[in-house]
């Protein structure tokens, strides 16, 4: 009589390619949530930054020390901004840099930088850009071109 313990070939690589398989659904979800935690994060820096935008003009009256207009790395961000709140405008943006990429950030408004701030990010997750202006305007468009949303520069 013939023992039979254990398992055959067949049977082994068979739970090989599911384990292979499983584990290539669960990466790729797991990149889909990674990108999209990094957008979350990116739209609360930018919160960050809106209130940071209002101590300044409790403090002076005017946006105009946090408006530097593009900001393509960390190393822009340290020599970008002036006023009371500086120091901590170049902590949030060289954050908010480095999350987005090499796409940076555009900070300035169209209308007026004394009474207006615009904020514009590109979020990777979603593959769109993130607006938030001073009247409390937010949009996502698709469109970097697009100036004119809820919260971008022509329409802080």
């Amino acid at each position: 009589m013939r023992n039979t313990r254990g398992f055959t070939l067949i049977e082994l690589l068979v739970v090989i390619a599911i384990i292979g398989l499983l584990s290539s659904v669960v990466l790729a979800s797991l990149n889909t949530a990674r990108l999209r935690a990094r957008d979350a994060a990116i739209r609360a820096q930018v919160a960050q930054f809106a209130i940071l935008y209002e101590l300044e003009f409790s403090d002076t009256s005017s946006y105009a020390a946090l408006q530097p207009g593009w900001v393509y790395t960390p190393a822009n961000c340290n020599s970008s901004f002036g006023g009371s709140n500086a120091v901590i405008a170049r902590q949030i943006c060289s954050k908010i840099v480095t999350d987005v990429g090499t796409n940076g950030m555009y900070i300035a408004s169209g209308i007026n930088q004394v009474t207006h701030w615009s904020i514009m990010v590109y979020l990777p997750g979603k593959n769109v850009t993130y607006c938030s202006g001073s009247t409390g305007g937010k949009s996502d468009t698709n469109v970097w071109g697009n100036w004119s949303g809820a919260g971008c520069y022509l329409t802080p």
